[in-house]
C-alpha cells in the first residue's frame, strides 16, 4: 500500500532566489520579469539546436531524487526552480502525455499548496518527454486580472462539472472550472481535441487554463521558449540584456505570437 503523500510543503525544494525582478503592465494586468541566471545551465534547454532524440532523463532524476512517490505520481524538487518551493509532479509510469489519473493527481497536489500548477508540453518549453508539471505555494496576478467571457462550441468535450470560458486576449486562451475532478477529465479530453502539437496548462484558484501553441520561441519578442511560467504571469530571464530590455509590448507580441488564433 502507498503511504500518503506528506504535506507537500514539507518536501525538499531549491530555494528560488532571482537575481533581479521588475514588472510590466500585459493585457490590462500585471506581469513580473525575473532574472535566473542558473536556468541557462539547465540541460537540453529547449531550442533550435536540440536533438531529435535524446535518452530519457526521467528515469535517472526519479531514481537520485524522488522525494515521495505513490501510484500515480513521483515528486522531486526542481533544480532550476522559477518559482518559491516549486515541485515536480511527475507521471509514476513512462507516458509522454498526463493521462486523467496524471492530471487529477497534480491538480490535487496544487490544491493541497493552495497554490499555482504550471504544465509544459515538448514543444512548448518542456526539455523532458516525460509527463510531468509543476507545483508551487505561490499565486500570481496576471491570469486572474483578465476578463473572460463565458465560450461554447460543439467540439469540446461534455464533462459534468466542467464550463468553459475564454479569455479576452488576442491568442487563444481556454479557461477550464470546476471541481478537480471534473477539470482533470476535461483537460484529458481536450487532448483528442487540439490539433497543436504543443500546448501550456497553468493551473490557480480552481481554473486551468489551456494556451495552446503554434511556436515555442517567439524571438524577437522573448529569446527563450515561452512556457507555462510566462502564461502564468512570470516572464523567467537568464540574460540581464534581454531582461532590461523587455517592454509590455513585447511581452503582449511574444503570447500572440506564439500562440494560437483567439476563440
Amino acid at each position: 500500500m502507498t503511504a500518503a503523500m506528506p504535506d507537500p510543503r514539507a518536501l525538499p525544494a531549491q530555494p528560488f532566489a532571482p537575481a533581479a525582478r521588475r514588472t510590466l503592465a500585459v493585457h490590462g494586468g500585471e506581469g513580473e520579469l525575473v532574472l535566473l541566471p542558473g536556468r541557462v545551465q539547465r540541460p537540453d534547454r529547449p531550442d533550435a539546436g536540440r536533438p531529435a532524440f535524446r535518452a530519457p532523463a526521467a528515469a535517472r532524476i526519479l531514481a537520485e531524487e524522488t522525494a515521495w512517490r505513490g501510484e500515480v505520481l513521483a515528486i522531486t524538487k526542481n533544480r532550476y526552480p522559477f518559482a518559491a518551493q516549486q515541485l515536480i509532479a511527475w507521471s509514476a509510469r513512462p507516458s509522454r502525455e498526463p493521462d486523467a489519473a496524471f492530471l487529477d493527481g497534480w491538480l490535487g497536489l496544487v490544491a493541497r499548496l493552495t497554490g499555482s500548477g504550471l504544465l509544459n508540453s515538448i514543444g512548448a518549453a518542456a526539455s523532458i518527454a516525460h509527463a510531468h508539471a509543476h507545483a508551487t505555494p505561490e499565486r500570481l496576478p496576471f491570469l486572474p486580472a483578465l476578463r473572460t467571457r463565458p465560450f461554447a462550441a460543439a467540439w469540446l468535450p461534455a464533462v459534468d462539472g466542467a464550463e468553459y470560458a475564454c479569455a479576452d486576449v488576442p491568442f487563444c486562451l481556454l479557461a477550464v472550472k470546476g471541481p478537480q475532478p471534473a477539470r482533470a477529465a476535461a483537460l484529458q479530453a481536450l487532448q483528442l481535441c487540439r490539433m497543436t502539437a504543443a500546448v501550456n496548462v497553468v493551473a490557480q484558484d480552481e481554473v486551468a487554463w489551456v494556451f495552446p501553441r503554434r511556436t515555442e520561441t517567439p524571438a524577437p519578442h522573448f529569446p527563450y521558449a515561452l512556457g507555462a511560467a510566462e502564461v502564468w504571469g512570470r516572464w523567467c530571464y537568464a540574460e540581464r540584456e534581454p531582461f532590461e530590455r523587455a517592454t509590455s509590448a513585447d511581452l503582449e507580441r511574444a503570447l500572440a505570437l506564439a500562440g494560437c488564433a483567439p476563440l
